[in-house]
């Protein structure tokens, strides 16, 4: 079921509203959502501030083909503080610009201040203190089954919203991101990723980051598309979102480092199908100097067997619960050296200190100092240009005689 938010909403909405409310007096307690859509339709109306239009604008270095106007795109934010909005990664373009449309006829430009596209958010800053935000639910289980709301505003002008159910909770194998997700069964509007979810007391729960098969373990998770800021829908397939407190956790650490801090380990694992028979642990191909994994010693040709009592079995389970921790948690790991079983004690490191990280930034700058050198030539072609039409243009001098 979906519904346009609009000012002036039926009276009988509206005690729907009220007959929701908590007694006065009465100390507000945690909640399950209830099971009812009609009591989330009467607290739409209040919440159009705080869900905000966003456009961004390509690299204007990067001319569109001829005839072609550059591609805009338009996506949802949320106001996390009265500076701050999350919204889609996809709206991050790198050398591009963002603005944040504020109502009859508002805007104001935002700069980036951090992105994750492991979990598709990414966090924009205005210049001054504009924004309303929405009011976070308390500390609480989702269930399942329940009613909420998914807020999209690509429009500006006619804010959407989609009345959907909780259908699913708990980590995702074929999402990238380390963590609790929801699967809400909605339907998309234009924008919808980097869209709010609220509860039937208008609270913020969760934002949406994508889109993915129904199903714990099938299809494929579709985070957003480049070059596109909404989710794909497809047949049996259900919007995705995180949490409100894992969405604060990830603003927190884009706000201050840019950047995601997850648990870094510092193992090069060996990839691909293992061979017949050797099916025991995970085999370390190699440890990088001066890791976290390089301090506990751990060697080449050790073989994890389990991380934090969880048994692992593949590269891909030891790096789905390394990154599920923070830097500076301290991980239990055993280990099979030779003929030795032996546990081992490790401080996880940071992905935004480690090498990686350390050659994302050699990169960006070499990318950077390439643009530039880039720049230079062009400006020096046009200025070479220019002199040799204004020589060509010139009338011919006069020949001397006797």
């Amino acid at each position: 079921m979906t519904v346009p938010i609009r000012r002036g909403l039926t009276a009988s909405l509206a005690v729907l509203a009220v007959l929701t409310a908590t007694p006065a007096g009465a100390r507000p307690m945690p909640t399950p959502l209830r099971s009812d859509p009609g009591s989330i339709i009467g607290v739409l109306d209040s919440l159009n501030a705080s869900i905000l239009t966003l456009v961004a604008f390509p690299d204007p270095a990067i001319a569109p083909p001829p005839g072609m106007k550059p591609k805009r795109l338009i996506g949802t934010g949320v106001a996390t503080s009265d500076r701050l909005i999350v919204t889609t990664a996809s709206l991050a373009i790198p050398n591009g610009s963002v603005r944040v449309l504020l109502g009859r006829g508002v805007e104001r430009a935002v700069r980036l201040k951090g992105v994750d596209r492991q979990s598709n958010l990414a966090l924009f800053e205005v210049d001054q203190p504009v924004l309303h935000t929405l009011r976070r639910a308390p500390p609480q289980s989702l269930a399942v089954g329940t009613w909420v709301a998914v807020l999209s505003n690509a429009g500006a002008t006619r804010p959407q919203a989609a009345l959907g159910r909780v259908v699913g909770r708990g980590e995702r194998v074929d999402f990238a991101y380390s963590g609790d997700v929801l699967e809400i069964d909605a339907p998309t509007y234009p924008g919808t990723t980097g869209g709010a979810v609220v509860n039937e007391d208008g609270e913020w729960v969760a934002v949406i980051v994508g889109r993915a098969t129904a199903g714990p373990d099938a299809g494929t998770a579709n985070p957003g598309v480049r070059g596109s800021a909404e989710p794909e829908e497809s047949p049996s397939s259900v919007l995705i979102a995180l949490p409100v407190d894992q969405v604060e956790r990830i603003g927190d650490d884009l706000e201050s480092y840019g950047a995601v801090r997850r648990g870094f380990l510092g193992l090069r694992l060996r990839r691909g199908p293992p061979t017949p028979g050797d099916t025991l642990g995970v085999p370390v191909d190699g440890v990088i100097p001066g890791s976290p994994a390089a301090a506990a010693g751990i060697r080449h040709g050790d073989r994890i067997l389990a991380y934090e009592g969880q048994e692992v079995r593949t590269p891909d389970d030891l790096t789905f619960l390394v990154q599920a921790m923070r830097p500076g948690d301290e991980a239990h790991m055993t280990l099979l050296r030779d003929t030795e079983i032996m546990p081992i004690r490790v401080v996880l490191g940071s992905t935004t200190e480690g090498p990686a990280a350390a050659a994302q930034s050699d990169r960006d700058a070499e990318v950077r100092r390439l643009r530039e050198s880039l720049s230079r030539l062009k400006e020096e072609t046009r200025s070479m240009e220019q002199k040799l039409q204004q020589i060509e243009n010139a009338p011919p001098a006069p020949s001397g005689g006797p």
